[in-house]
């Protein structure tokens, strides 16, 4: 028992690590286990860090756990398929009467779809170094790029909405406050809730700057919402705006 258990983990080694021109001609149980164990466990850890690095508000619990299907399901097929071409054709046909209803809200989520698939083919062809050693950088650069704050703009853009009786000039009530806070500010929309009130939407920019690396601190954070709370609260004296929100332009995600 001891003897079979020692060979079974020395092939398990040298199968993952040892072999980079494997040989697909043949399958044996333990290249099957050996392909369901790394596509697992890669699989995991791009979703986990797909939920550590994701933003907004459309984040989806089976969208995670699709990811890490969807790995094991693609190292399978790899595996199943090998170099037979037959077989190659045959999955072609059966995956073009498939149809995908369900859109993609975040370009980033398509690109987690290719990563993954990525990471089964490798594990499903049984190059699992290659497979560990991609997982690795991927999963590196993309939690470097969440906490650098990689890609944003360097005046972060918020969206303000406010209530405004008709009977006032909004470009003379409101434009003394904005020059006070804002760096920048433009007119997004008017609508009419009523006759006698209209719903303004603005562009804005606070004052403060941000970089295009900004590991963000405790500090910084308050004074994101320091700017923000004195905004509101001047807004808010004037009795006669009503229904006041400041949507962080930042984060913002189409629904």
């Amino acid at each position: 028992m001891i003897n079979t258990a020692t060979t079974f983990v020395g092939k398990f080694i040298e199968d993952s690590f040892m072999t980079f021109s494997p040989e697909v001609t043949s399958l044996t149980f333990a290249d099957a286990v050996i392909v369901l164990f790394w596509s697992i466990t890669l699989s995991l850890i791009v979703s986990i860090t797909y939920r550590g690095t994701h933003k907004g508000v459309s984040y989806s619990q089976s969208f995670t756990q699709t990811l890490v299907l969807l790995g094991v399901v693609v190292s399978i097929v790899m595996l199943i398929v090998g170099t037979d071409i037959a077989r190659a054709f045959t999955l072609v046909g059966a995956l073009s009467i498939v149809r995908f209803r369900n859109a993609i809200k975040e370009t980033r989520d398509v690109g987690f779809i290719f990563f993954i698939m990525a990471v089964g083919m490798a594990c499903g062809t049984r190059f699992y170094a290659l497979a560990l050693f991609f997982t690795f950088i991927g999963c590196s650069l993309l939690f470097f790029m969440y906490s650098s704050q990689f890609g944003q703009k360097g005046l972060a853009q918020d969206i303000l909405e406010l209530n405004i009786p008709t009977k006032y000039d909004y470009s003379s009530v409101l434009s003394p406050l904005f020059t006070r806070n804002l760096k920048y500010y433009s007119i997004l929309s008017v609508d009419s809730v009523n006759e006698d009130i209209h719903r303004l939407s603005f562009i804005i920019t606070f004052k403060k700057k941000m970089k295009l690396f900004t590991f963000k601190k405790s500090e910084e954070i308050s004074d994101d919402l320091t700017s923000k709370a004195k905004l509101l609260t001047e807004l808010k004296k004037m009795e006669y705006l009503t229904d006041i929100k400041v949507i962080n332009g930042s984060h913002s995600t189409e629904i």
